[in-house]
């Protein structure tokens, strides 16, 4: 794991090259020839940068705390909401100079407020933030000091900025009594303080689809929430600099403002809810056993009672020329290792398992024999591979031989993920073929159910700890590999199996190696095919409140600096993350992502900071004018000794939570 120091850095804001806007682009020629006056030429050349202004991609918002649907005590925490976009809150310009404002701000509105203030939001359009008066339709917006409105006999105002976008174009808007809002919204020069960037080691993570990898943009509301229940807003404060810091007794251009709102979301700020980070850990690490079913109420039958514990479900099964019976099923996760068989299976019925004593058919391995299968008939990847390497090649076997001998022949050519793919039309066909093994290999292709096979194996809010059963995946990759098998001799069975397993392995390595952006080990110490591998699952409302969630873990894996001991670790389904290790899991180490970290208080209201350590009660730090909960960020700052937005974070940012849960 990376130093402290570098697991986490912050950043004041982020200086786009160009805001969104309009520009003109003027090219200036002079010519001149000798007994001739200057000639001049012009080019002069508009267009436009642009930016988000009345909506934002839903996949740019990250996450948020308090969670959305959350219940528990959130009274003692300013809700945030975070970006992938390290640059969103600063692609618009307010006010000019060096403040470096964003231009989007959370607004928490309390239910009472809500319904006291006349909040109401609803779907609109760019052509409803035009500015009309019934008894003045011919005035020049542009003359106006604001813009305004008349709608049901109330006075609107209106943000004031040059509309060039379609009046048909969609935007959400949130109506509310302008006294509120001026109650509520953070000052010119408190919005500084309310954003910065966080750039956090992404090396414990489920894998993000970012520009800039680890760099997250965080906005910081300035209210704690009220008891029950709160609605957040994330607004667009341009066309809002001449309202925003005017006192809500000052006079007034209408009696409601009309904002625009990009996202939103409600909790309920109660006590006797869980629904915070360690709240919800201490729940998991109750609920955490090994894979399988332990019924409440043990059936007559033994023999069920164990299938059930070991993962087993009953699933129908119709042999051929035959009514439909009973079978049991598992997939490739089991509560037992289980001892490694080395016949090769050539058809899928090989893989039956008859139990003579109950007469009942497993049909596990024949089910992973039938998908491996599909899924190499179903995948353009491989079917150019078999082209490529199976035309003169009797069986898998070969197969995977010439296929490890041409990785061989051929290393210096495959480069790490993220480079450019080889331009040689043999080697792209070999990469894509070896990570799509090196993928079905480790799962990834594989749909849920036939992982999870029954909602009982993986209640709510649980953790299930597993061990990999290399049957499962030989009997997958023998039925993907099945394609190229023409003939396998008996009597080869189990070399074979082993020279197959061994290519497998390289093929893995390499492929793992290069996720982490390093040249592929072409000569790794262990065999991945052999060694024992195990895991977790984890099915939680944390895995969609807290995306980006940090696992470390230790197991029997021996160490290995190219290889770490978690091989895979992703989200496989809403809610449900997957975790796969070398070797036997001994424990692990889930911690709360450190772009969500919180900015927050203790129960008393106050902060620690400074050397000597100093107190300071933040909810003291009341606005004037403002309603309960809102704080004066500027004095909090300027107590606090800050120079930025990032020296802010780091003294009002919580400590990491992290809950440690042992396989036992």
């Amino acid at each position: 794991m990376a130093p402290e120091s570098e697991l986490m850095k912050l950043y004041d804001n982020y200086k786009a090259p160009l805001p969104g806007g309009s520009y003109r682009f003027v090219l200036q020629q002079t010519v001149k020839l000798e007994g001739e006056a200057e000639r001049h030429y012009y080019r002069d050349q508009s267009f436009e940068v642009l930016a988000p202004r009345y909506s934002i991609e839903p996949d740019e918002v990250h996450a948020f705390f308090p969670p959305a649907g959350g219940v528990a005590g959130y009274q003692n925490v300013l809700p945030h909401l975070i970006m992938r976009s390290r640059n969103l809150p600063w692609e618009r310009t307010l006010w000019d100079g060096a403040k470096r404002e964003p231009w989007l701000a959370l607004l928490v509105l309390s239910e009472e407020e809500i319904v006291a203030g006349g909040v109401e939001m609803k779907t609109g359009t760019v052509a409803d933030l035009t500015p009309r008066e019934t008894d003045d339709l011919t005035a020049d917006p542009a003359k106006q000091e604001f813009w305004t409105r008349l709608e049901l006999n109330k006075s609107l105002v209106l943000p004031r900025f040059t509309r060039k976008e379609d009046p048909n174009t969609p935007v959400r808007l949130l109506d509310l009594d302008l006294k509120l809002f001026l109650k509520i919204c953070p000052r010119r020069d408190d919005l500084p303080l309310l954003a910065h960037i966080r750039h956090v080691d992404t090396a414990n993570k489920v894998p993000l689809d970012m520009v800039a990898n680890g760099e997250f943009s965080v906005l910081v509301a300035n209210r704690f929430p009220q008891k029950g229940t709160n609605t957040i807003h994330l607004i667009s404060l341009e066309g809002w600099e001449d309202v925003i810091g005017r006192s809500p007794e000052q006079g007034l251009p209408a009696t409601r403002i009309r904002l625009i709102t990009l996202a939103d979301w409600t909790f309920v700020c109660d006590s006797r809810g869980h629904d915070t980070f360690a709240g919800l850990m201490g729940g998991l690490r109750k609920n955490s056993t090994i894979f399988g079913v332990k019924l409440p109420a043990p059936t007559a039958s033994t023999h069920v009672n164990q299938a059930l514990e070991r993962g087993y479900v009953p699933v129908d099964y119709k042999p051929l020329d035959s009514t439909t019976t009973m079978a049991w099923y598992r997939g490739p996760l089991s509560p037992v290792v289980r001892r490694r068989n080395a016949k090769t299976f050539l058809r899928a019925d090989e893989a039956l398992i008859f139990d003579d004593k109950t007469g009942i058919m497993d049909v596990s391995y024949a089910a992973a024999w039938e998908l491996g299968r599909l899924l190499a008939l179903s995948s353009p990847a491989f079917s150019k591979g078999l082209r490529l390497f199976v035309e003169s090649y009797q069986n898998a076997l070969e197969f995977a031989q010439q296929l490890d001998a041409f990785l061989r022949l051929h290393s210096t050519s495959f480069v790490p993920a993220g480079e450019p793919k080889p331009k040689n039309e043999q080697i792209a066909i070999a990469d894509d073929l070896i990570q799509w093994l090196a993928r079905l290999v480790m799962l990834y292709p594989v749909p849920f159910h036939y992982l999870v096979p029954h909602a009982s194996l993986l209640p709510p809010e649980s953790v299930r700890f597993f061990h990999l059963d290399d049957n499962w995946i030989d009997a997958l990759v023998d039925g993907a590999l099945s394609l190229a098998a023409r003939v396998l001799p008996q009597d080869q069975d189990i070399s074979a199996r082993k020279d197959l397993q061994s290519a497998l392995s390289r093929i893995v390595y390499q492929h793992r190696l290069r996720l982490q952006g390093k040249n592929p080990e072409w000569k790794p110490q262990e065999s991945y095919m052999e060694i024992p591998k195990s895991g977790f699952l984890l099915r939680s409302s944390i895995v969609t409140n807290w995306p980006g969630i940090e696992v470390t873990a230790t197991s029997s894996g021996a160490p290995d600096q190219n290889m770490p001991n978690i091989l895979r670790f992703d989200q496989i389904a809403d809610g449900v993350l997957l975790c796969l290790g070398r070797g036997a899991l001994n424990q692990i180490v889930i911690r709360e992502p450190r772009e969500g970290l919180t900015f927050g208080v203790s129960s008393k209201g106050e902060v620690e900071f400074g050397q000597p350590v100093q107190t300071l009660n933040v909810k003291n730090l009341r606005r004037s004018e403002a309603v309960d909960g809102v704080i004066d960020v500027s004095d909090l700052k300027s107590k606090l000794g800050c120079a930025g937005s990032a020296q802010f974070a780091a003294k009002m940012i919580r400590r990491p939570e992290e809950q440690v849960i042992e396989w036992k």
